[in-house]
């Protein structure tokens, strides 16, 4: 079979579960595949040659962009950390890992199931609701700006929305650069408030840590608000997919949401399993440094390689039936958070929202489905996930829902 296709990842026409038909197309061709959409790239199609690529940042960098294109870094600053290779990465995570690690992030498991019942409240009643829309795309954002960032009742009013257009409006240009604007302009007027500020010990603090010691280098204010930025913004699509992923699954298989529902220790297998099966963010893209020699093919420096995340999660080479959700799976080596050095850095936020927010959907809405005749409606571009997931429900099935 020929090492070349065509494969445009962000058409509507394969958004949806076809996405996967057109993956598997390319893996078909071979563990690195040159494509000819929008001027050629290569595919990293296999859990293999998707970790041997991702690692090696000396020879695929991220410093040029992780899309396909990019406007200008005058035009956009460089995006921090994701933009970065080591040392000034390395640097970059070693300031502000701690202040996302699980030790710190799970003391807030009650206060976002606060959150969680707080935006199932505005819509239970109806018993009727689009889960992606009313829950899963406001749910992590407000989980971030409240008890990550500490935003103020006003700036979170103002910053939040912009973030969910970032991830979810994203087609309209015009619409994307205002509200990156305003993202960028409430990460700088949060890094500024804490001047002379008696210190949070949040990521905020630790974005602020970043000083002109080590061997990155001085950093920049833009680098710092560009930080506070992604870290806002990189979040909310993921999870708000994952979750709307999951509910998905559910809706359609009435078995597993039985199960799911009498023991909730399931969740988390669930959860590994979604993401398994529906990463996130399927694709990100590196640059070729220099000629390389991989798999009897030649990269040329410059050209640009597509991680397929989302294909290493359903290569059967590491998988059994990596089409089917298996809540018994005895490994699920997935890289839905990526590998490597640009490896998620909020991978236990996300995994701690995503369970509650299953747990108390579950737990709350009682009996859920798909109506009869509805559309279930896809974004696809580098991230991907389900936009429009209409439900009906039962509601509360016993006493005591919320608690």
């Amino acid at each position: 079979m020929s090492r070349s296709a065509e494969f445009d990842y962000a058409s509507p026409d394969i958004a949806g579960p076809q996405f996967w038909d057109a993956v598997e197309d390319l893996r078909r061709r071979g563990p690195l595949v040159w494509v000819t959409s929008y001027g050629g790239f290569w595919t990293a199609t296999t859990h293999a040659m998707n970790v041997r690529i991702a690692q090696d940042w000396e020879n695929f960098t991220s410093t040029e962009g992780v899309a396909f294109s990019r406007p200008s870094f005058e035009a956009m600053p460089r995006l921090v950390p994701i933009e970065l290779d080591p040392p000034r990465h390395r640097e970059f995570r070693k300031q502000v890992n701690p202040a996302l690690t699980a030790k710190v992030v799970d003391p807030l498991e009650n206060q976002i199931r606060g959150i969680a019942d707080e935006l199932i409240d505005a819509f239970i009643d109806r018993r009727a609701c689009d889960i992606a829309v009313d829950f899963a795309r406001k749910f992590p954002g407000t989980v971030f700006f409240r008890l990550i960032a500490h935003s103020t009742d006003e700036d979170f009013r103002e910053a939040e929305p912009a973030a969910r257009r970032i991830s979810f409006e994203s087609d309209d240009k015009e619409k994307f650069a205002a509200s990156a604007a305003r993202l960028r302009a409430w990460a700088s007027r949060v890094l500024a408030g804490r001047d002379g500020a008696p210190a949070e010990g949040d990521v905020v603090d630790a974005l602020l840590g970043l000083g002109p010691e080590g061997s990155g280098g001085e950093w920049l204010d833009t680098e710092h608000a560009s930080g506070l930025q992604i870290l806002a913004q990189g979040g909310i699509g993921t999870s708000a997919s994952a979750i709307g992923s999951a509910i998905l699954a559910l809706a359609a298989d009435p078995g597993l949401q039985s199960r799911i529902r009498a023991d909730l220790s399931l969740v988390p297998a669930l959860i590994e399993e979604i993401l398994r099966l529906e990463s996130p963010v399927p694709i990100m893209f590196r640059t070729a440094r220099r000629d390389v020699e991989i798999d009897g093919q030649r990269v040329k420096a410059g050209d640009k390689v597509c991680l397929i995340f989302g294909a290493a999660g359903r290569d059967p080479a590491l998988f059994d039936h990596p089409d089917q959700l298996d809540l018994e799976r005895p490994h699920c080596r997935h890289l839905a958070f990526g590998v490597g050095v640009h490896r998620c850095i909020g991978s236990n936020l996300a995994r701690l929202q995503i369970r509650v927010a299953i747990e108390r959907l579950v737990a709350r809405l009682g009996e859920f489905r798909i109506p009869d005749g509805a559309e279930v409606i896809y974004s696809s571009r580098q991230s991907r996930g389900p936009s429009s997931i209409p439900l009906e429900f039962t509601r509360d099935p016993q006493p005591g829902g919320r608690r």
